[in-house]
């Protein structure tokens, strides 16, 4: 059905062009006598494979057959429909270019940005999340947050524990015979969660304390909340989650054709349903390696700082990510390019080599250059996308290369930025082409049975309506099922 319409539709256009070209008075034959007439080819507007020396309708839709103009030219063999030699242009004259309304405007350098809209939901940072939890049998004595939310300090107490394992603990310490021995005794203790100070404390006083208290390790919010008072907990058991929300994670997802687009490091603005009119700031900083199965998506995580806890984890958000288009036309420049970056902590970026003030491993150089290669993405070529002419496997557009003579060019394309394609290759600066009525020329183009959209090697003069057609039956079915 895609097939027949793509036909349908460049038949009707090029019934348009060839009344067009004949009422503007170009591309007319001269010398309309008899041998001219014996050496016109014949054609249908709908279905261009149909070639014969004399009048008649054709045997596919029935319709009349009309003159094809040039076809008594012999079609050369360019597979590309480059443009080379004289067989594979369309030829309009000034009348016939403004009746078309033909438009053409020089191909030029521009910078090539791109604006990704997508959308995700505020999650918890994981690195900012801590756990506390019992690391001895004992019994709850004491709840001090005593519910989900409580907004808790680094060292803020939570819990009294009462366990006999802590007491033996204390009075080892006590009564150790040795500073050795002292240290020994102290370590365990902190290692069982009792906090230097309470320590302190219990040396001070030279006695064991019944019951232990835990403090926060971090400050944040008690997401999670799993003793109450008089309850055994074994070594192991979870008491408390506490979760730092001065920065946030959005998660989203971006499809795969919008990979080029998205590079660590990159500025994302973030707005969510809860605060309308509100703007967040974030930074690209971990991109999925993995493609979701499900939904053909890619996640992608940004970091963001969060002042006063206005985003909440689980609200939904909109982003828009900038990204600038690098020099090879093909992916987008990262801003940490030329810089040093800890593998494991991407926030951890320096200017020289060095060590992760978090983990301590050496910092990888990102590639891709430096700063300077935004200047260098300011001189890609660029085309309209109007220009364009897209099968999804062959892309062409019409270039031309003298007033009034146009040529079909195979092109290869970046991906779409805006309004404009990046040129990786087939143009050069300064070459015009044609951005309104593309689509014409190629139907006039493949009327006359030159290189076309759907007809790379164009229709051969004269042959037979059945091998023409099972050609172009196969091309237009490899263009238009794309």
């Amino acid at each position: 059905m895609k097939r027949m319409l793509v036909v349908v539709a460049v038949g009707l256009l090029g019934v348009l062009v060839g009344a067009l070209i004949t009422s503007a008075g170009c591309g007319e034959r001269t010398g309309a006598g008899p041998a001219a007439e014996a050496a016109r080819m014949w054609t249908c507007s709908m279905h261009p494979q149909i070639r014969q020396d004399h009048p008649g309708r054709c045997p596919i839709c029935g319709m009349d057959l009309v003159p094809a103009a040039g076809a008594g030219a012999e079609v050369g063999g360019g597979g590309s429909g480059g443009g080379a030699g004289h067989e594979a242009e369309v030829v309009l004259g000034e009348s016939a270019q403004r009746i078309a309304s033909i438009e053409v405007v020089p191909v030029t350098r521009r910078p090539l940005e791109h604006e990704l809209a997508t959308v995700g939901r505020i999650a918890l940072a994981e690195p900012l999340i801590a756990y506390l939890t019992a690391r001895t049998h004992a019994r709850v004595e004491r709840v001090w947050a005593d519910f989900t939310g409580t907004a808790v300090a680094a060292g803020d107490h939570l819990v009294d524990l009462y366990s006999p394992a802590l007491v033996v603990a204390q009075r080892e310490l006590l009564s150790a015979p040795t500073p050795e021995l002292a240290a020994l005794a102290r370590r365990k203790l902190t290692l069982w969660g009792v906090g230097e100070a309470e320590l302190d404390a219990i040396v001070a006083g030279g006695q064991p304390r019944d019951v232990v208290t835990l403090h926060s390790p971090i400050g944040g919010i008690v997401i999670e909340k799993n003793v109450v008072e008089g309850m055994y907990v074994d070594e192991g058991a979870p008491l408390y989650t506490i979760a730092d929300l001065s920065t946030v994670w959005l998660k989203a997802e971006i499809y795969e054709l919008d990979l080029p687009w998205v590079a660590i490091g990159q500025p994302a603005k973030v707005e969510v349903e809860g605060l309308p009119g509100q703007s967040f700031l974030g930074t690209v900083a971990f991109v999925d390696p993995v493609v979701n199965d499900a939904t053909r998506t890619v996640g992608v995580r940004v970091n963001l700082p969060n002042p006063g806890g206005l985003l909440r984890p689980g609200m939904f958000a909109h982003s828009t990510l900038h990204s600038q288009l690098g020099p090879d036309g093909r992916h987008a420049i990262s801003p940490l390019a030329g810089r040093w970056v800890c593998p494991m902590h991407p926030d951890v970026n320096a200017a020289e080599p060095g060590t992760c003030s978090v983990c301590g491993m050496d910092l990888a150089l990102v590639q891709g250059g430096s700063g300077a290669e935004a200047e260098v993405a300011a001189a890609l070529l660029a085309v309209p996308v109007s220009a364009v002419l897209d099968t999804g496997a062959r892309r062409l557009v019409y270039v031309e290369e003298q007033p009034g003579r146009f040529a079909a060019r195979e092109v290869a394309l970046g991906p779409r930025a805006g309004e404009v394609y990046p040129v990786l290759s087939g143009l050069a600066e300064g070459e015009r082409v044609v951005v309104h009525g593309a689509f014409l020329l190629d139907s006039q183009a493949q009327i006359e049975g030159k290189p076309s959209l759907l007809f790379p090697r164009g229709l051969q003069a004269g042959a037979g309506a059945g091998a023409a057609g099972a050609d172009g039956g196969a091309h237009a079915g490899h263009g238009g099922g794309r």
